[in-house]
């Protein structure tokens, strides 16, 4: 009998052929507006989330063409949702943000940023945690800056501490980090 069930949001979410050759149409022609100077990637990004609410198409569904376009090109979209992983997304998961959700949480990002423009830069940053018997602390890495932050005084003599920044270390191409301390830091809720 649960052979006969369908799932309607499983097929609702299906990247077909024919949603895949119009999204890539789609994207190439920003991309090329992107290669002329006509459009910044701040409005690339609004185009794209446009696209979706004007075709009704879901993160989980988005995330679909997005893997069948990579496979497309030769990519291995397992590799894509292992990178994911490893960053703490759950790529099961990103079916359950609805469209007008995100596209809202992105106009007001992009409100934001335009607003205080020139002030604000996107980064792309990384975050680590240490809990043990000698630090608790928070490890912010956005390239060679690393930031060291704790509610407490932080001992820098931490072996954990130590055998991470030089894995972490390695990574850069110049092999040099610049570390920031924020010892006994207060937080509040505003």
């Amino acid at each position: 009998m649960d052979d006969k069930i369908v799932d309607f949001n499983e097929l609702k979410n299906k990247a077909k052929d024919k949603d895949v050759d119009k999204f890539e149409e789609y994207m190439y022609g920003l991309y090329y507006s992107v290669a002329e100077g006509k459009l910044s990637m701040a409005d690339f990004t609004k185009n794209i989330m446009k696209y979706m609410e004007d075709n009704n198409i879901s993160q989980e569904k988005f995330f679909n063409m997005q893997k069948k376009l990579m496979e497309r090109y030769g990519f291995d979209s397992s590799f894509l949702e292992n990178q994911m992983k490893a960053f703490g997304i759950d790529p099961s998961s990103i079916g359950n943000i609805g469209a007008n959700q995100n596209y809202e949480v992105m106009r007001k990002t992009m409100s934001f940023t335009e607003k205080y423009n020139g002030r604000t830069i996107p980064k792309n940053v990384i975050t680590y945690s240490i809990l043990n018997e000698v630090n608790d602390l928070e490890l912010i890495m956005e390239g060679k800056n690393v930031l060291l932050k704790s509610s407490k005084k932080i001992d820098l003599k931490d072996v954990e501490l130590n055998e991470f920044l030089c894995s972490y270390k390695k990574l850069q191409e110049d092999n040099n980090l610049k570390i920031s301390i924020c010892e006994n830091v207060a937080e509040y809720d505003y």
